[in-house]
């Protein structure tokens, strides 16, 4: 009786340890089901592929197989690195034609945008018996490469007939060939732009664009002591493709006078409204008084009427687009 109730004492005693440590004990007997572990989970067979651009020369893989889920395949393939060729250059000329100017006429073109600020008006110096009283011609200043003296613009194209030099001026007679020709020391008088000039001998040249207002007939005429040359149109006053005055071109009109007797010379030329023509104007005097009058005529304007400020429709020798 003592050594059967020890027996199971025992018996309990190791069940317990065993099933603290896990172990399979087969204690029910032959034929019986006894306690296991449940199987470990079958892998699975899919894999998935990642490729991977890297900096590098050659393709490498890694596989890597987890506990659970698919396989997974790294592939590292080298990065492609475009090859550049030689920089190439191209340029492109665009070459805009005008129509060629006719002589005598106005410019095709000009700068747009261009403001009607007034003629250009130079002032050079001319010698005592030059250009007005014979010789030189009115070229002088062009073919003797001359600077001129003072630069301005001007809406106007007159200044009236002064008197002879007072007492307060000193008078010396430089030209014996010419014994009756004074020249006043300091004499000086206005004229346009705001230049005053040497009262003695001066020479003063006018020149850009008129813009014809309307189409048809006007009258350029001209009244000066001692001269003025009118040139007008392109080829004559200047070209319109370089800017440049032509010494061998021959006047429109021209007006002398003296001895308070100024003469007036017109010419009648057909312009296109709208259109910009050269204009050019020579004004000398080559000792004593002066005066100068410019005036265009428009179309159905009276005689009397017509001006000598050209306020809006004179444009500066700038605005011409010249090669």
């Amino acid at each position: 009786m003592f050594r059967l109730q020890l027996s199971a004492t025992v018996l309990a005693g190791l069940l317990r340890a065993a099933t603290a440590l896990d172990l399979d004990l087969d204690v029910v007997g032959p034929g019986k089901d006894h306690h296991k572990p449940p199987p470990p989970p079958t892998p699975s067979c899919s894999t998935t592929t990642i490729t991977i651009p890297y900096v590098g020369t050659s393709t490498t893989s890694t596989t890597i197989t987890p506990c659970t889920g698919p396989v997974t395949v790294v592939i590292e393939t080298p990065l492609v690195t475009p090859t550049c060729g030689p920089t190439t250059t191209h340029s492109t000329t665009t070459t805009t034609t005008y129509p060629e100017p006719t002589p005598g006429g106005p410019c095709p073109v000009v700068k747009p945008f261009c403001r009607a600020s007034g003629l250009n008006v130079e002032y050079y110096a001319n010698p005592l018996g030059g250009y007005s009283s014979g010789a030189p011609p009115s070229s002088y200043y062009i073919t003797q490469a001359l600077t001129p003296l003072k630069s301005a613009l001007t809406n106007l194209t007159f200044f009236p007939q002064n008197m002879p030099a007072g007492p307060e001026y000193p008078r010396v007679f430089p030209r014996p060939d010419l014994p009756g020709a004074y020249y006043a020391i300091g004499w000086t008088r206005e004229t346009n732009g705001g230049i005053a000039v040497d009262a003695n001998n001066f020479t003063l040249v006018y020149d850009g664009f008129y813009r014809a207002p309307t189409t048809g007939k006007y009258a350029l005429c001209t009244t000066a002591d001692n001269e003025n040359d009118v040139f007008f149109g392109h080829g004559n006053a200047f070209s319109c493709l370089t800017g440049r005055a032509d010494p061998a071109a021959r006047p429109v009109a021209v007006s002398t006078g003296g001895n308070f007797i100024n003469g007036i010379n017109c010419t009648d030329v057909n312009l296109v409204g709208g259109a910009y023509y050269p204009v050019r104007n020579v004004m000398g005097n080559w000792q004593g008084p002066s005066a100068f009058n410019f005036t265009i005529q428009k179309p159905g304007q009276a005689f009397e009427d017509r001006k000598n400020l050209f306020e809006g429709d004179v444009y500066p020798r700038s605005c011409g687009l010249f090669a």
